[in-house]
């Protein structure tokens, strides 16, 4: 049987809709504050930000689309963007997209993590490369070994689940108290 993550491999095309996902998740968790590292042209900013109260994108570039009423825009990088937040400002969902080199992709996490509620969600983009050449520093890079360090090392903080589809995309839930359930 062939495996989940080559079943629909056309290379070098992404085969999974990561924005339309986490459009659909956002639908269900309808975030109060939603942050994205890593905007490039704006198709998951787009399409997350009207199901939010409050909508914050940051990248290096310039926005080339309109950006929300509800939406703050900084072009920056992400460590100048968390060194000048408040510590009070809080996320309820994070979509990290831009450096996808492990050491600044953990970096991002990391931070942002500081700013993430109990039940939040950070979700990691390019995170299950299917194939060597998708290690290219513009491509996957190897971002994906921050979902192992998470995996492996932030077990008890956070549910993981990195899902195998082209280039790959990870789910991360903020346990509070290392709590499954939220009555206990």
């Amino acid at each position: 049987m062939k495996p989940i993550h080559l079943r629909n491999v056309p290379p070098p095309e992404e085969t999974f809709d990561h924005s339309s996902f986490i459009e659909n998740l956002a639908s269900y968790i309808r975030p109060e504050n939603y942050l994205e590292l890593g905007v490039r042209c704006g198709k998951t900013f787009k399409k997350v930000s009207p199901l939010c109260s409050k909508a914050t994108g940051v990248d290096i570039a310039n926005p080339q689309f309109v950006i929300p009423n509800n939406s703050v825009y900084l072009e920056t990088t992400t460590d100048e963007f968390f060194e000048k937040i408040s510590p009070d400002e809080k996320y309820d969902l994070i979509f990290i997209d831009a450096d996808h080199s492990h050491e600044q992709s953990l970096k991002d996490f990391l931070n942002a993590e500081k700013h993430l509620i109990d039940d939040g969600f950070i979700i990691l983009h390019d995170t299950y490369p299917f194939d060597s050449y998708l290690f290219k520093p513009e491509l996957c890079n190897d971002c994906y070994k921050t979902a192992l360090y998470i995996k492996q090392n932030l077990y008890t903080r956070f549910e993981i689940l990195t899902l195998p589809f082209n280039p790959g995309l990870t789910l991360v839930k903020k346990m509070p108290q290392n709590k499954q359930l939220i009555y206990l």
